[in-house]
């Protein structure tokens, strides 16, 4: 084991160091570091494009360079040139492969970066929305086995990319490299939300220019310390597709290790001070009550709650309607009864009367659910604006979204309400039927083009959310709501992003988060800065 320590620091050392890799190095850094700061802007640019190609370039050149180097060739930079160019088309493939393979994974904190520009035809991406579970489980399986496998027995299947090579790596010494990689990044994590505590702790007490300063230190502090870790992984990586060779030879000059590090440190600074100076932050928000609760007051989505959270004066109260058996509108959310009245029943198999009879029962409390036009003309009573979120089955009947926005468009347009739904079905009907009433779409995943799937607003789901996705939204003229954040930390998280509203079960939390000081919370940002990068 120590010896084999010492061979993984020596491949280090010859991987950073070794002739022509720490220039090919501080290129890439600049390359990536480039389409950063040029993928804060949603929208596909001329720069862009040729930043990407250059990128997967150079891409390609440092890693048969660096290959070469490893097993002792010590290449000329031409020769791996030749052979990146010889092997151009399945490089492609391979760089185009681990793209895909690290989004999941921040992509170096370019993934949000290239979904929010992809463009999928709305009918697909309501497909994925409305079969998200068993979608994303498919997905999911499917991507453990292509990336074991490639990962595993890549060495043995692209020798042809480095023919050189006599003893590729086998699947444990890659098993091994993933370790390694894995514990990297955790020092690296670790060592992030270190500064992340130092900023929550000590920044409050700061005036607002020494808290903006000491963030944007910190992040400084964090990139520098996730490109070392970034290197020493691909190194690794790369080392073990070797076969894990014995590491010999000269050392590049000095100067080319001081290039590296000026290029680092000039990257990390610039990608910093996007960040900390980077808008929209700590936007004024719409509070939005999830369900019509707050803090577990009441039952979701009936009478008693709504009275209770209104007395708050929420920018909205959220809640959910179900077509019933005889084609009228409940409030409620699920889309079984067995958790809230204990009754293995669907809203669409009873009546609307039949549905009133029950009582439901959460948080200790007990009401009786009710219907849409009672619910309606309670919150018109108590002036207060709804946010409702129309859901849908396959045993609706057919133009039920359509009828929905003939009937009550006009009324909710006056009350200065709003329609939203997962199904983009409903958002195009109900529009197309009520064109004066705003109508969101509901994304459980965010992961194509906001213009896919064009909204009056979005309600765009928390832990995929980014910037650019805010910032999408606002370039199509459409505000950006995140739920359901409950958590202070979440929602502060959610305010340095730039949301326009959070829609949340913890109503009176997230107003005292508004209330909060911006300059205090400098934290959120780095915390959203390092969640990017996973």
């Amino acid at each position: 084991m120590q010896s084999w320590r010492n061979e993984l620091k020596r491949a280090w050392t010859i991987g950073i160091q070794g002739p022509n890799l720490a220039l090919g190095w501080g290129l890439a850094v600049l390359l990536v570091a480039g389409l950063r700061l040029l993928g804060q802007v949603p929208g596909w640019r001329v720069a862009g494009g040729v930043l990407i190609l250059l990128t997967l370039i150079v891409g390609a050149w440092q890693l048969t360079q660096l290959a070469l180097t490893l097993i002792g060739r010590r290449p000329a930079a031409w020769q791996s040139w030749q052979l990146v160019w010889r092997n151009k088309g399945t490089w492609l493939l391979v760089e185009l492969g681990l793209i895909i393979l690290t989004l999941p994974f921040g992509l170096w904190g370019l993934s949000s970066r290239l979904l929010v520009r992809l463009p999928v035809p709305a009918m697909w991406v309501n497909a994925v929305g409305l079969h998200r579970r068993p979608v994303g489980i498919v997905v999911g399986i499917i991507y453990v086995i292509v990336a074991g496998y490639c990962l595993l027995w890549g060495p043995r299947h692209f020798r042809r990319l480095t023919p050189q090579i006599s003893h590729p790596g086998t699947w444990r010494q890659m098993a091994g490299a993933l370790l390694v990689t894995a514990g990297l990044t955790l020092i690296w994590l670790i060592w992030a939300e270190l500064l992340v505590g130092l900023n929550w702790w000590w920044g409050p007490c700061l005036g607002a220019g020494c808290a903006r300063f000491l963030a944007w230190g910190s992040l400084s502090l964090i990139l520098l310390g996730l490109l070392l870790v970034t290197g020493l992984s691909m190194i690794t990586l790369v080392w073990s597709w070797c076969g894990q060779p014995s590491v010999t030879g000269p050392r590049g000059p000095r100067r080319q290790i001081g290039v590296l590090v000026g290029v680092i440190v000039f990257a990390a600074a610039c990608i910093s001070t996007q960040a900390i100076y980077q808008t929209p932050q700590f936007s004024q928000m719409a509070l939005i009550s999830h369900r019509g609760v707050d803090h577990g007051h009441g039952v979701q989505n009936t009478l008693g709650a709504l009275r209770y959270v209104s007395r708050q004066r929420p920018t909205y109260v959220e809640m959910d309607l179900h077509e019933t058996r005889d084609h009228q509108w409940v409030v409620l959310h699920d889309e079984n009864l067995a958790t809230l009245a204990g009754r293995n029943v669907t809203p669409h198999s009873l009546t609307l009367a039949q549905l009133q009879r029950l009582t439901v029962h959460e948080n200790g409390y007990h009401d009786h659910l009710v219907s849409w036009a009672v619910y309606l003309r309670t919150a018109e009573r108590l002036h207060q604006p709804l946010l409702v979120e129309i859901k849908t089955t396959p045993t609706d009947s057919k133009g039920m979204a359509a009828r929905f926005a003939r009937a009550y468009g006009s009324r909710l347009v006056a009350d200065h309400s709003a329609v939203h739904s997962l199904d983009y079905r409903v958002v195009t009907q109900v529009k197309r039927a009520a064109p004066q009433l705003r109508v969101g779409y509901i994304t459980p995943f965010n992961w194509v083009s906001p213009a896919s799937v064009p909204a009056d607003f979005y309600s765009f789901q928390r832990i995929s959310v980014s910037q650019q996705f805010i910032l999408a939204a606002h370039q199509l003229g459409a505000k950006a709501y995140l739920w359901t954040p409950d958590s202070r930390s979440g929602m502060t998280r959610m305010w340095a992003l730039g949301a326009d509203g959070q829609i949340t079960n913890e109503l009176s939390r997230l107003r005292g988060v508004s209330r909060q000081r911006p300059a205090a919370n400098w934290w959120a940002v780095l915390q959203n800065f390092v969640f990017s990068y996973l």
